[in-house]
C-alpha cells in the first residue's frame, strides 16, 4: 500500500521555535565591506543521534538569512535555490519547511545537519554606501527546528543553538547578488554535511542579533532551476572564450572542468550585450554592477561541475578565461526562476507578436525573483512597484503567479510607512518614500488581479485598511486648492524621447501632466476601492469612496478637459481630424487615462477617441508615444473603442519605437527603452517588463476572449475581437481554477472557424460574429440574445466547434459588399501596390500588382493572381514581368539600363528572361493595367523605370488567361500605356487613359489604337482650367516633395488644373467622360463626343480629391460608379488621408452619391483601387490595403439600403 499523504503545519508563534539564531554577528579578516562588499560564506553544522525507534515523520523548518543550503547526511535537501525569498527583513523573514523522513536515518544512528549561508538582501550588496537610501540588515544568520516523530508518538527536536560549529574558512570567498561569487576550490571542506567530520577547529556558533522581522512560513514558490540552454555560438579569442546563449535570461553559467592545475582562476564574465565586433563584452549597462563569477582550481578537478550559490546574474552573453581547452559542451546555462507553473499558452498568425510574447516571457520569468524585479541584471535589481503593475494580469496568463502576487502585497503593506506613504519600492531596499499616486497603485491593482485571475480574496481582505490609508495620505496632502491631485514623481514614465540617445523625454509637448495623471489613478483607485468595499458587504464605505471619486472626476474635468467646439484649425468629419475637446496638452496619455477610467462627459467622448487615435496615426505616424503609464491602459482602451485595428498596428509595427522594433535588432527580452539600441547605457536594460502594460492582457482578452465574468472564471465571457483584419488565427489556452479554457479561431474576411474549451463546473457566455440566431446547431448551446454585430450563446462545460459565415455588409455603410477578400495572406514581397483587375469570358477573374520592397526599388515586378469563376481563393502571386534587362540586349538602351543600374540579382526574375544573369540589370517596374482585347490576348501594360519621370511603357501578353505571360514588348516611344486605370473599347478602338508627370505640371492624354495595339496614335495633352493647387492655397505651406503626392509645385497662384491617371465613363448618348486624381482637392473631368480625339478643358468637379487615385465604371444599366477616397486635400497640404475609401454612383458623371464605405481604419493607405462590373452585374474591385496586400471586393449595388 501507500504511505498516506501526512498534513502539517510550520511554527505559529514564537514560542514553537525552540532553535535559537546562530551565526557570526562580525566580518572576517579576510572580507571586504565597501561598495562592493566581500563577505565569505558561513558553514555551520551539527551532529546528532536519532533514537532507537522507528521514524515516522521528521520535519525541518529553517531560516536562513540572507540564503542558504541545506544538508542532511551529505545529501541536499530540497531544489530550491536563492532561498528564501527576500522580504523586508524589519517586518518579516520566511521560513522554508520540509519533509526530510527519508534523509534523516533512524534506529540509533548518527547524523549530520550542514547548512551554508549566503548574503543575499540580508546582509545587503552594498555596504557603507550611501545608508541613508540603502538599508542592510545584518550578517548572515540561522534558526532551524528539526521536528522527528516516531510511531510510538513520541518526539526528538533537533534546533539550533551555540553548541552547532561555524567556519568561513570555506571555498565561498564572496558571494553578491550584483558582482557575483568568488570560489575557491582549494578550501573546500570535504565531507562536511556527513557525520564523524572532525570539525574541531572549527569556531563554536554565536547567538547572532535577532532580526527585527516575524517569522512567517514562505508560501509563494521558491526559485529554482527551471531550465537549461547550450551554447547557440561558442567562439575563441586567443585565451578568450565568447559565448552566445541566443537569449537574455536570468541565472548562471555551471561549467564543467575537465582537468586544471592548482591555483588556476577561471573567470565568467556575464553581460547582455557585445560590442559591434562581437568579440567583447558590453558591460556599460550594467553600471557598477561587476556580474562576474571566478573558480580557482585546487588541481583535482575531473570533469568538476560548479556553479554559483548564492548569486545570480542578468545575461546573453559570457566570457571566459582562464581555463584551456574549453568546449561548448563543458558548458550550460541555469535559468533560475520563481518555481510557477506555465498558465497559459498564445500564439497567433503575426510572427512579430508570436516574438513578443516569447520574449516578454523570457522577461516576466527572469524578474521573478522571489519579488517581482524590474531587471536582473545591473546594480539596481529592485521590486519597484511601477514596473508591474497593469502588466500583472498579462502575467497571470502567462504563470500562475497569484501567491507570488499575493506575498508582494504583504510586502508593500508591510513596507507602509505609519503616515500611509507607500513607498516606490517594496520591500524598501531604498527608501525611496515619494509619495508617488502611481508607482503606489499597484497596491491595490495587484490584489483586483488576484481576486479577478484566481478567485483569492484574501489579499483584498487583508490589505483593504491599508490601502485605505495610502489613500487618506495622498488625499489629505495632496489635494490642490481646484480639487486635483498633485503627487506625482515619474510621470509617463519612459516613453519615446525626441532624440535617439535620451533616455527620457525633454520635450514639454511630449510629456503628460503629473498632476493629469495622478488624478486620474485617484479616481480609478476610489472606484476600486468602492469595489472592495462591497466584496466585504460594506455599503457605506463603497458609497464614500464613490462619492469622493464624483467629486474628483469633475474637478479632473474642470481642471484638465479642453472644450472649444469648432475651433480646430481644420473642420471636417473625418477620423484623424478631431475637434478641440482633449485632455491636458492632447498626448495619447493624456487622453487615453480618462477613457480607460470613463471620466469623459458622454457628449465629448467621441472627440477624445479622435485625438488619441489622431495623436497615434497622423502625430506619431502609426507609432507607440506613451510611457509606461500609458501603454498600461492603451491596447485594452483601444479595443474597446472599436480601434483593435489601431491596438494590432501598435502591436506589430517593426519599426521604431515599437515592440517589433526591439525583435528587429535582435532583442530576446523586452527592453527598458523603446530606444535602447541608441539610448545612454546608463539606464538601459535589456531584460525589463514595465513598458509591457497592457499587451499580454490585450492577448489573452481582446484576442483569445478570455474574460472573467466571475473571479476565477467561474463563468466566462469569451470575446475575441474578429474585427481585425490582419489576423488570421488566434491559438490560446489559460489555465483556470476550474481546468483549462482554450480559444483557437481561424478565419477569413468573411467566415470563422472557433474551437473552444469551457472547463468543468463554469459556463461561457459565447459572442459570434453574425446576428443569425440560427448559426448554431448543437442542443447544448443557447442563445441569448443579440449585442451590437454579434449574438450570444450561454454555453455549458465541454468542447464545442463553431462555423460561422460573417456578413461583409454588416458594418456602417457596407451594404452591398457580398465578398470580401485578400488576394493573397502573405508573400515572397513586404509591400505591394497598384492592382487592376479584368474578367475574362469564362468568369474567372485576374488581377495584378506590382510588389517589391518598397514602392521605386529596383526588385519591385509585377505580380498576377487568379480566381477561377467558382473558386473561393485566389491563387497565390506569381511572377507575370520584371524590369530585368541583359545588358546585351538592345531593349536596355530603351528601358535606360546601363552597367551601374542595380544587378539583376537584387529581386526576382522572370522565368521568361534569356540571357547571362550575371550580365544582367534591373529597374522597378510600376503601375500594371490589365485589358482583355476582345477576341484577342489579355494584354498587361506596366511601366519600368527609376521613377515617375523615367518610365517607359512595356506589355506583355497572355493567351492562356494569364497563367502564362509572354516575353514583353515596349510600347512606342513616348508611349506608356494605360497610366493606372483600364482601357475603354469603343467600336473597334482601345482607348488608353494616361498621363504625365513633371516640371510642367500635370497633364491627361490617351493613347489610341485602331488596330487592336498594332499601331498607337497620341491624343492629348488636354488642356485645363486655371486653379490653385492646395499645396498653394495657405501662406507658408510646406510644399516639398511626396513620393504619393507629387514633386514640389514651383511659382506660386493659379496653375492649370494638376490632373492624372483618368478613368473613362462611358455615356448613354455616346459621350466619354473622363475622372481624374488631381492636387486641387476636387476630382477633375473632361469629356469627349468623338470617340476620344477630341477632349473639353479639364475642370473640377464637387467630387473630394485627396490627390490619390480613383477608378469608375459605366454599369450596363447607364449608371457611373466611382471608387475614391472620400477626402479632400486640406490647404496646405500636398494630399490627404488614404482613407475611407468609398463608392459613389451619379446617373450623370457630374453629381455623385456616396452609397458605400469599402474600408475606414485611421491607419489609413487604402488607395489606387480598380474596379469593373462582371457579366453578372456584379462590380468586382480591387485596391491597394495599407501596402501590405491587396484587397478584394465583390460588390452588388441592387442590395443598398
Amino acid at each position: 500500500m501507500e504511505r498516506a499523504c501526512p498534513m502539517g503545519m510550520g511554527p505559529l508563534g514564537e514560542i514553537h521555535w525552540k532553535g535559537r539564531w546562530i551565526g557570526w554577528d562580525a566580518a572576517f579578516a579576510w572580507d571586504r565591506e565597501d561598495s562592493h562588499s566581500r563577505l565569505s560564506s558561513r558553514y555551520l553544522r551539527t551532529e546528532f543521534k536519532t533514537q532507537a525507534k522507528e521514524i515516522k515523520y521528521a520535519t525541518l523548518h529553517l531560516c536562513g538569512l540572507g540564503m542558504y543550503e541545506l544538508f542532511i547526511n551529505g545529501q541536499r535537501i530540497g531544489d530550491q535555490v536563492l532561498a528564501p525569498a527576500p522580504s523586508d527583513y524589519r517586518r518579516t523573514v520566511l521560513y522554508n519547511s520540509f519533509d526530510v523522513t527519508k534523509q534523516v536515518a533512524g534506529g540509533n544512528a548518527d547524523n549530520a545537519i550542514g547548512v551554508t549561508l549566503g548574503n543575499g538582501r540580508f546582509y545587503t550588496m552594498r555596504q557603507n554606501y550611501k545608508p541613508y537610501k540603502i538599508p542592510t540588515f545584518g550578517y548572515p544568520k540561522l534558526r532551524l527546528n528539526l521536528i522527528i516523530e516516531y510511531t510510538d508518538g513520541s518526539i526528538q527536536r533537533i534546533n539550533s543553538d551555540e553548541k552547532w560549529r561555524l567556519t568561513a574558512q570555506g571555498p565561498i570567498r564572496s558571494n553578491n547578488e550584483y558582482d557575483g561569487e568568488i570560489y575557491d576550490a582549494r578550501m573546500e571542506l570535504g565531507n562536511w554535511t556527513q557525520p564523524g567530520y572532525d570539525d574541531s577547529k572549527w569556531l563554536k556558533a554565536q547567538r547572532a542579533s535577532l532580526p527585527y522581522g516575524t517569522l512567517r512560513g514562505n508560501t509563494a514558490p521558491n526559485m529554482k532551476v527551471m531550465k537549461t540552454l547550450k551554447p547557440a555560438v561558442f567562439k575563441q579569442y586567443g585565451d578568450r572564450y565568447m559565448i552566445d546563449f541566443g537569449q537574455n535570461m536570468a541565472g548562471w553559467v555551471r561549467i564543467n572542468i575537465a582537468k586544471a592545475a592548482a591555483g588556476d582562476t577561471i573567470c565568467i564574465r556575464y553581460a547582455e550585450r557585445v560590442k559591434n565586433d562581437g568579440t567583447e563584452l558590453d558591460v556599460e549597462n550594467l553600471r557598477h554592477s561587476q556580474s562576474t563569477d571566478y573558480y580557482i582550481c585546487n588541481g583535482k578537478e575531473n570533469n568538476t561541475s560548479w556553479s554559483s550559490r548564492f548569486s545570480y546574474h542578468g545575461f546573453q552573453y559570457v566570457e571566459v578565461t582562464g581555463y584551456k581547452n574549453l568546449k561548448a559542451e563543458d558548458l550550460v546555462a541555469e535559468v533560475v526562476y520563481d518555481d510557477l507553473e506555465d498558465n497559459g499558452t498564445f500564439e497567433c498568425s503575426n510572427d512579430i507578436m508570436n516574438r513578443v510574447y516569447r520574449n516578454a516571457w523570457w522577461g516576466i520569468s527572469s524578474n521573478y525573483k522571489g519579488v517581482p524585479l524590474d531587471c536582473p541584471q545591473r546594480d539596481e535589481r529592485q521590486p519597484w512597484l511601477g514596473d508591474h503593475a497593469m502588466g500583472t494580469w498579462g502575467e497571470s496568463f502567462m504563470f500562475n503567479n497569484g501567491n507570488t502576487y499575493a506575498k508582494w502585497a504583504d510586502d508593500i503593506r508591510e513596507a507602509q510607512r505609519e503616515d500611509g506613504c507607500i513607498p516606490d519600492i517594496c520591500p524598501a531596499y531604498y527608501n525611496y518614500y515619494t509619495s508617488e499616486m502611481t508607482w503606489s497603485s499597484t497596491f491595490p491593482v495587484i490584489c483586483d488581479m488576484v481576486y479577478e485571475q484566481f478567485g483569492n480574496i484574501e489579499p483584498i481582505r487583508k490589505n483593504y485598511a491599508a490601502i485605505k490609508k495610502w489613500m487618506h495620505h495622498i488625499r489629505s496632502e495632496f489635494t490642490t486648492e481646484d480639487g486635483v491631485i498633485n503627487a506625482d514623481k515619474y510621470g509617463d514614465w519612459c516613453m519615446p524621447p525626441e532624440s535617439p540617445e535620451l533616455i527620457h523625454s525633454q520635450d514639454p509637448a511630449r510629456k503628460t501632466d503629473g498632476a493629469l495623471i495622478a488624478t486620474a489613478y485617484y479616481y480609478k483607485v476610489s472606484q476600486m476601492l468602492a469595489k472592495f468595499a462591497r466584496l466585504q458587504g460594506l455599503e457605506d464605505e463603497a458609497k464614500e469612496f464613490e462619492k469622493d471619486a464624483a467629486k474628483i472626476k469633475d474637478c479632473f474635468n474642470a481642471r484638465f478637459l479642453t472644450v472649444k467646439k469648432g475651433t480646430s484649425p481644420v473642420q471636417t468629419p473625418h477620423v484623424l481630424y478631431p475637434d478641440s475637446i482633449f485632455y491636458g496638452n492632447n498626448t495619447v496619455t493624456a487622453n487615453i487615462l480618462p477613457l480607460a477610467f470613463d471620466m469623459v462627459p458622454e457628449a465629448y467622448r467621441e472627440e477624445v477617441e479622435k485625438n488619441v487615435i489622431t495623436g497615434i496615426i497622423t502625430r506619431n505616424k502609426g507609432h507607440i508615444s506613451s510611457g509606461v503609464i500609458g501603454m498600461n491602459w492603451m491596447m485594452r482602451e483601444l479595443t474597446r473603442m472599436g480601434r483593435g485595428d489601431v491596438a494590432f498596428l501598435l502591436a506589430s509595427n517593426k519599426t521604431y519605437p515599437s515592440y517589433g522594433y526591439m525583435i528587429e535588432k535582435g532583442a530576446t527580452a523586452i527592453w527598458e527603452l523603446w530606444n535602447g539600441d541608441t539610448a545612454n547605457r546608463w539606464m538601459n536594460s535589456c531584460n525589463h517588463v514595465m513598458i509591457l502594460g497592457d499587451l499580454l492582457t490585450w492577448y489573452f482578452r481582446d484576442l483569445a476572449g478570455f474574460n472573467p465574468a466571475q473571479p476565477a472564471y467561474k463563468q466566462i465571457i469569451l470575446k475575441p475581437d474578429f474585427s481585425i483584419q490582419e489576423l488570421s488565427h488566434v491559438k490560446a489556452s489559460h489555465n483556470t481554477l476550474y481546468g483549462k479554457m482554450i480559444s483557437n479561431w481561424k478565419k477569413t474576411l468573411t467566415h470563422l472557424e472557433w474551437d473552444i474549451t469551457v472547463p468543468c463546473n463554469t459556463t461561457a457566455l459565447v459572442y459570434l460574429p453574425t446576428l443569425d440566431e440560427k448559426a448554431v446547431k448543437d442542443k447544448d448551446v443557447t442563445f441569448v440574445r443579440r449585442e451590437g454585430n454579434s449574438t450570444v450563446w450561454s454555453v455549458p462545460s465541454g468542447n464545442y466547434h463553431f462555423s460561422v459565415s460573417m456578413d461583409p455588409s454588416s458594418g456602417k455603410n457596407r451594404a452591398g459588399i457580398v465578398e470580401d477578400q485578400f488576394l493573397y495572406e502573405q508573400a515572397s514581397f513586404p509591400e505591394c501596390h497598384g492592382a487592376t483587375i479584368v474578367e475574362l469570358k469564362n468568369g474567372d477573374l485576374v488581377a495584378s500588382f506590382f510588389g517589391g520592397t518598397k514602392e521605386r526599388n529596383p526588385d519591385c515586378c509585377i505580380w498576377v493572381c487568379r480566381k477561377p469563376k467558382g473558386a473561393t481563393e485566389w491563387s497565390a502571386p506569381y511572377l507575370a514581368a520584371d524590369g530585368v534587362f541583359s545588358l546585351d540586349d538592345p531593349q536596355a538602351v530603351l528601358a535606360g539600363i546601363t552597367a551601374e543600374s542595380t544587378p539583376a540579382d537584387a529581386g526576382p526574375v522572370a522565368s521568361t528572361f534569356k540571357g547571362d544573369k550575371f550580365r544582367a540589370r534591373r529597374k522597378a517596374c510600376w503601375n500594371p493595367v490589365l485589358f482583355q482585347i476582345p477576341g484577342g490576348d489579355l494584354i498587361l501594360f506596366y511601366k519600368i523605370g527609376l521613377k515617375v519621370a523615367d518610365w517607359s511603357g512595356w506589355l506583355v501578353r497572355s493567351k492562356d488567361g494569364g497563367k502564362t505571360w509572354s516575353q514583353r514588348e515596349p510600347l512606342p516611344k513616348g508611349f506608356l500605356g494605360p497610366i493606372k486605370n483600364k482601357p475603354e473599347y469603343v467600336d473597334g478602338r482601345i482607348i488608353c487613359p494616361s498621363s504625365t508627370e513633371g516640371d510642367g505640371g500635370w497633364r491627361i492624354h490617351f493613347e489610341i489604337s485602331d488596330d487592336k495595339g498594332k499601331t498607337w496614335k497620341m491624343v492629348g495633352p488636354v488642356e485645363a482650367e486655371m486653379s490653385v493647387p492646395t499645396a498653394l492655397r495657405k501662406e507658408n505651406a510646406a510644399n516639398v516633395d511626396d513620393q504619393e503626392g507629387g514633386e514640389a509645385i514651383k511659382g506660386e497662384g493659379e496653375k492649370p488644373i494638376y490632373a492624372i491617371q483618368p478613368s473613362i465613363l462611358r455615356h448613354k448618348d455616346g459621350r466619354l467622360q473622363v475622372l481624374c486624381r488631381t492636387r486641387n482637392a476636387q476630382i477633375a473631368t473632361s469629356w469627349s463626343s468623338d470617340n476620344g480625339e477630341t477632349w473639353s478643358k479639364v475642370t473640377l468637379l464637387d467630387v473630394p480629391n485627396n490627390n490619390s487615385g480613383t477608378d469608375a465604371v459605366t454599369m450596363k444599366d447607364g449608371r457611373h460608379v466611382l471608387i475614391y477616397n472620400d477626402f479632400s486635400t486640406l490647404p496646405g497640404t500636398p494630399k490627404g488621408p488614404r482613407t475611407p475609401l468609398c463608392v459613389a454612383v451619379s446617373d450623370d458623371g457630374i453629381h455623385w452619391k456616396n452609397v458605400m464605405t469599402l474600408e475606414d481604419s485611421p491607419i489609413s493607405q487604402y488607395s489606387y483601387p480598380s474596379i469593373i462590373q462582371g457579366k453578372d452585374g456584379k462590380l468586382h474591385a480591387v485596391y491597394t490595403w495599407r501596402r501590405q496586400r491587396v484587397a478584394y471586393k465583390e460588390l452588388d449595388l441592387s442590395k443598398l439600403k
